[in-house]
């Protein structure tokens, strides 16, 4: 049994005494079309494979990107960690300046009763000039700081002097 048509001739190809109708002629002129542009495609890639300097290029544009985007995906990171800390740190400094002033009243509190005997067991005379003495220093707190200081410094030099 011989049938004619693409399944009896799986290359597509007439055999030599038939005559091409013009269906078959236009399907031909199609495969042949098709075919060039397969071919011109694959011809476009080898040539792009051979390319050497626009694949380096190429390679080195995605290279470039992926690395902008860890630097910037390490800065933000490096961002988040550094107001963490600048926030955790506000938190202990405040917690601990909150220790310190109750620390501090603790203390003030703790003397005034350690004194408190002593003060009452001194002379209205001496309290009062105490008292004067006080308030004076608390007006004048920067000369009497730089005094304080300037006494210190002399003392010191001179038992420098003396060890010599």
């Amino acid at each position: 049994m011989t049938t004619s048509g693409p399944a009896a001739n799986p290359a597509g190809r007439r055999a030599a005494g038939e005559s091409a109708s013009p269906d078959d002629v236009q399907e031909l002129r199609q495969e042949i079309g098709q075919t060039r542009e397969e071919l011109g495609e694959t011809v476009e890639q080898l040539v792009a494979k051979m390319d050497v300097r626009a694949r380096a290029r190429d390679q080195a544009a995605e290279l470039a990107g992926r690395v902008k985007g860890q630097v910037s995906q390490v800065r933000a990171k490096a961002a988040a960690r550094g107001r963490r800390a600048r926030d955790q740190l506000a938190r202990n400094a405040a917690g601990t300046r909150q220790q310190a002033v109750q620390l501090s009243a603790a203390a003030r509190e703790r003397a005034s009763a350690a004194a408190a005997p002593a003060w009452n067991a001194a002379p209205e005379s001496a309290r009062q000039a105490a008292a004067r003495a006080a308030s004076s220093a608390r007006q004048h707190r920067v000369p009497l700081a730089v005094a304080a200081t300037a006494l210190i410094a002399g003392f010191v030099m001179v038992n420098w002097w003396r060890r010599r």
